[in-house]
């Protein structure tokens, strides 16, 4: 049952709201990127924003099995602390807090979740992501593997809407970011960090482009 867990996860269709996001590649097309940029981008933001946000993710799957409430509330707070920019700070909420419904839907025996979904002022995604990860018995590797995914899965979805891009060149950008994500993955379950140094992500053009995209009219994501 795991292994559902981690298809229904990382499958478009589950209702967690990312088809509404690009993950910042809507306000860097904006800011010229070009077909040709793709791979780079992907990458770069696997490494630079997703990487220490799965970490994070992870140290709360470990919470959540303990289980112990009061950890996964002091890492809503690591969370909200690592996201300085007012809009990505309110797509991370809105993303976990719709993770959490429907997941209380489609597992409403696992009651972690719920009690979480009823504590967090925040619900931060990748707390939450962690919350339901742990709860539906995925162990580290498929939590770590499925959240990079999810995030690869996101740029690559936008991709076909922003750019002149066919949807299978879109689906080849994640293939040919196995090795970064399997690595990335690997790395990140071999280390385990006290909350309150888990590392912040360190993309300032991420940031800076977030604020911008979240006053610029016509837009077609919410990130």
């Amino acid at each position: 049952m795991a292994k559902l867990s981690l298809l229904l996860l990382s499958d478009g269709r589950f209702p967690a709201g990312g088809y509404a996001h690009s993950g910042g590649l809507e306000s860097a097309v904006a800011d010229g990127l070009q077909v040709a940029d793709l791979p780079r981008f992907l990458v770069e933001r696997l490494a630079a924003v997703a990487r220490p946000e799965c970490v994070l993710m992870l140290a709360a799957a470990r919470a959540a099995r303990v289980p112990d409430l009061d950890a996964l509330l002091c890492l809503d707070a690591e969370a909200e602390a690592r996201t300085p920019s007012p809009p990505l700070r309110t797509a991370s909420r809105r993303l976990g807090a719709q993770l959490l419904r429907s997941a209380c839907t489609v597992w409403p025996e696992r009651a972690l979740i719920a009690a979480y979904r009823a504590a967090s002022n925040a619900t931060p995604r990748a707390v939450a992501f962690g919350v339901v990860a742990a709860s539906t018995g995925l162990d580290d590797l498929d939590a770590a593997q499925g959240y990079l995914y999810e995030e690869a899965a996101m740029v690559s979805a936008a991709a076909v809407r922003l750019l002149p891009l066919d949807s299978a060149d879109a689906l080849r950008l994640l293939t040919d970011a196995e090795p970064t994500l399997n690595r990335l993955a690997d790395e990140i379950v071999s280390i385990r960090y006290p909350a309150a140094r888990i590392p912040s992500a360190f993309a300032p053009s991420h940031e800076l482009r977030s604020l911008a995209h979240a006053r610029r009219e016509g837009r077609l994501f919410a990130t």
